[in-house]
């Protein structure tokens, strides 16, 4: 059905290979009423989990120790994850006023603290503890993630817990490898990357040989990012701090390079815009997470003189209709 969605695109499309089990090494939840899991929409409440066959073996078995003790708030959302060494980190997004009863409670944060890294609040604050007291510093970034060189070598990527990744390290290494072969093919060897994160794939293509501008706004990922940079001083890389929606003439110039994008669900928008009005790259590798705004961007993108030449899919989500694709398109002028 997935493949069905996008054939009006191109009949050479297929997915890469990965397993349909066991793909996520993170997971968001919620607590309800002490029930752990997902929210269904038709019930309009949580349904409780006890186990997922989405998890990874080593993601799976910290999920089932975390829900053996109940958090004492009525309400709140919680990440799980695994790391690349298998380390667990967890983030609690829960009310002030739960927080408050956690700290003064404390045997419960004790208990977490002894099974796992904790980030607590959406400034995603640190938990240390001070002669026997809970307390909150700044965020700490560590090597919650990973992306991958030419021979599939780790290159650590820095975040706190609670920041953006993709799901797990199976589908990833399927996800940079197709990227990165879409790149080989556009015959460019200098990319300016929009929305790059922590650099999932700026790092990976920098580690292949290729001259690279990441350009992302969330400053968490650009802390992740030179972080890395500075532990591969030998890579092309090159970070820039910008609003690829609202600041599009600050941005990198194209004219000889190629343009890769991975942008939220909400697709590209003003850079859209931002390539009308400017100079286009010759190639394009464009990351979608949502098919819908995907296939009226790649309509966009055919009007402004660009061709279809290839396009990919990682079904990273094989229990839902999502999937993630990627695309290469060449500048064939108007």
């Amino acid at each position: 059905m997935k493949l069905a969605e996008l054939k009006a695109l191109s009949k050479e499309i297929a997915f890469a290979d990965t397993p349909s089990l066991g793909l996520r090494d993170r997971v968001d939840l919620i607590w309800e009423d002490g029930r752990l899991g997902l929210y269904a929409l038709a019930k309009r409440e949580v349904l409780d989990l006890e186990n997922c066959a989405m998890m990874s073996p080593a993601l799976e078995a910290f999920f089932k120790a975390y829900r053996e003790r109940k958090p004492p708030v009525r309400k709140g959302s919680v990440r799980l994850r695994v790391s690349p060494t298998g380390a667990r980190g967890v983030w609690l997004d829960f009310a002030n006023q739960d927080v408050k009863t956690l700290f003064d409670e404390k045997t419960y944060l004790q208990w977490l603290s002894s099974m796992a890294f904790v980030e607590i609040g959406q400034r995603r604050k640190a938990l240390v503890w001070r002669d026997g007291a809970p307390k909150l510093t700044d965020p700490i970034l560590q090597p919650w993630f990973e992306t991958y060189d030419a021979n599939m070598r780790s290159i650590p990527l820095y975040g706190p817990v609670g920041g953006f990744s993709q799901a797990g390290f199976v589908a990833n290494r399927a996800l940079v490898s197709e990227v990165a072969r879409q790149v080989e093919a556009s015959g460019l060897s200098d990319w300016v990357e929009l929305f790059s994160g922590n650099g999932n794939f700026a790092l990976a293509l920098a580690a292949r040989g290729k001259r690279v501008t990441a350009v992302e706004l969330d400053s968490f990922a650009i802390q992740g990012l030179e972080r890395s940079k500075a532990e591969r001083p030998e890579l092309a890389l090159e970070v820039q701090r910008a609003d690829a929606y609202l600041k599009a003439k600050t941005l990198p110039a194209l004219k000889g390079r190629g343009l890769l994008v991975d942008p939220p669900r909400a697709g590209l928008r003003q850079v859209l815009d931002w390539l009308a009005e400017g100079e286009r790259p010759q190639a394009l590798v464009y990351v979608s997470c949502f098919t819908d705004v995907f296939v009226q961007e790649a309509e966009k993108l055919r009007q402004l003189g660009y061709k279809l030449e290839q396009l990919r899919g990682v079904d990273q989500f094989p229990h839902s209709a999502h999937a993630e694709w990627i695309a290469l398109f060449t500048f064939a002028g108007l």
